[in-house]
């Protein structure tokens, strides 16, 4: 699923259903807030923008479905200016690079809660714990609260920043199950117009689909460039794709492609040496 961040009480009764929605990926419940606990905030919102951008819920009680935690109801007393002011001064401080947050009061049927939105960071998000204020700790969401990376996961992650930058572009302009054109336009196949799936939990590949007939796990790394056109939304991949029956032969350092691009090549020769002994 898409972030949404939450606006309006109308976004939280979209996507909140009190005694049954469990916290997930892009968002956490929290009964109250205490500037003396900021550095746990802090790695909430690290989390949220390392990962696919989520959502605070501050004065959302909670209770155990016996799996997870699900909101239960609305805690009074939320002091909305002494979150603003701790969110932009203590927190911000202790969080590098800074990342897009924001404060927003909702009124819910006469309870005030607080959502602190994150959108997701192209960068990689750190916190620094400790007193010094010299190590840095990189936080990151799953369906089952925070952890944090590795060593090695913080060197890929941070190799890796083009590819997150298009995985961010691709889920800003592209819904799952959205018609895309592909260029340049497959091999063997006159149609260039696909549907566009997102892999759960992928940050790495995408799927497309061409009418359940074909679909092919594409590299994000594989896709050059993303923009809204006139037909609807267009893709240019680095590489042509071959969409010959039965199977794709797909990336640039395919072994099937390699042999595919000499056989091309010896037909091309072909047509010359045909056409010029006519």
């Amino acid at each position: 699923m898409l972030y949404t961040p939450f606006k309006t009480a109308q976004d939280f009764e979209r996507l909140i259903h009190l005694g049954e929605t469990s916290e997930s990926i892009h968002w956490d419940y929290k009964q109250s807030f205490s500037p003396k606990k900021s550095e746990d905030f802090a790695i909430d919102l690290a989390a949220f923008a390392n990962t696919f951008g989520g959502t605070l819920l501050i004065g959302v009680a909670e209770k155990s479905d016996g799996v997870k935690k699900v909101a239960s109801g609305f805690v009074p007393g939320i002091n909305v200016e002494e979150i603003r002011k701790t969110v932009h001064t203590h927190i911000s401080e202790i969080i590098s690079p800074k990342t897009d947050v924001q404060v927003v009061p909702i009124d819910i049927s006469g309870n005030l809660i607080v959502a602190i939105n994150v959108e997701p960071s192209v960068n990689l998000v750190g916190v620094c714990l400790d007193k010094d204020r010299r190590s840095f700790s990189f936080p990151y969401r799953t369906e089952f609260g925070n952890r944090f990376m590795t060593f090695e996961e913080v060197e890929n992650r941070m190799a890796d920043n083009k590819t997150r930058a298009m995985y961010l572009k691709l889920k800003k302009y592209i819904p799952s199950g959205g018609k895309v054109n592909v260029y340049p336009a497959p091999i063997a196949n006159n149609k260039i117009e696909w549907r566009f799936e997102w892999i759960h939990n992928s940050e790495n590949e995408i799927r497309l689909d061409q009418n359940g007939y074909r679909s092919i796990d594409i590299p994000i790394s594989f896709i050059e460039e993303v923009w809204n056109g006139r037909g609807g939304i267009c893709l240019k991949l680095s590489e042509r794709l071959y969409c010959g029956s039965p199977n794709f032969l797909d990336f640039e350092d395919s072994e099937d492609v390699a042999i595919f691009k000499q056989t091309l090549k010896i037909y091309a020769e072909m047509h010359r040496n045909l056409r010029s002994d006519r």
